[in-house]
């Protein structure tokens, strides 16, 4: 069983809205990939009440982590990265396998902004979002070749000493 990259207890495997997540019983926080918040966001299984949505992004900002984490899955070094660009929820993120770390309210903050921003799109926020989801498939896509072609060059020799500075350093290597 994995340890919470934030307070290094043993994490759970749960279930949260018929979703398998791991879940830190003593912080709070969700390990989670963003193939399984995708999910998450696309069902709408679970209706905050607004008093409710505001003590949970309440708790969210209050419960940001401020240390440095690490990866459960490989155990590098995460990063901060904003929330389908609002600046407003920074989560912790894997460079590596992309592993995203969710402390104490974080995970039911995001599905209120996502969800608001259904209920109620503003024409600008939602073209931009949209531009911005296929940005980042693209530059997903985009990072997986590049791997590819770093991964058959080096099986193939072409790349003596090994991957070039640059490369490394964009990727997190």
């Amino acid at each position: 069983m994995p340890r919470c990259p934030a307070c290094k207890t043993l994490a759970d495997l749960i279930r949260y809205e018929r979703v398998p997540v791991h879940h830190c019983g003593t912080c709070g926080g969700y390990w989670i990939t963003q193939a399984k918040l995708n999910l998450i966001l696309a069902r709408r299984e679970v209706v905050m009440p607004p008093a409710v949505q505001e003590k949970m992004v309440e708790l969210a900002e209050r419960s940001n982590t401020r240390q440095r984490v690490s990866c459960m899955s490989c155990g590098c070094e995460m990063r901060k990265a904003s929330f389908k660009h609002w600046h407003e929820i920074q989560l912790d993120v894997c460079p590596r396998c992309e592993g995203i770390w969710l402390d104490c309210g974080e995970l039911e903050k995001c599905q209120i902004y996502w969800e608001r921003m259904k209920d109620a799109p503003d024409p600008a926020s939602t073209e931009r979002a949209t531009r911005m989801a296929e940005l980042d498939a693209e530059w997903a896509k985009r990072k997986t070749r590049i791997r590819e072609q770093i991964a058959a060059a080096e099986d193939s020799h072409q790349l003596r000493g090994g991957v070039p500075d640059w490369v490394a350093k964009l990727f997190g290597w």
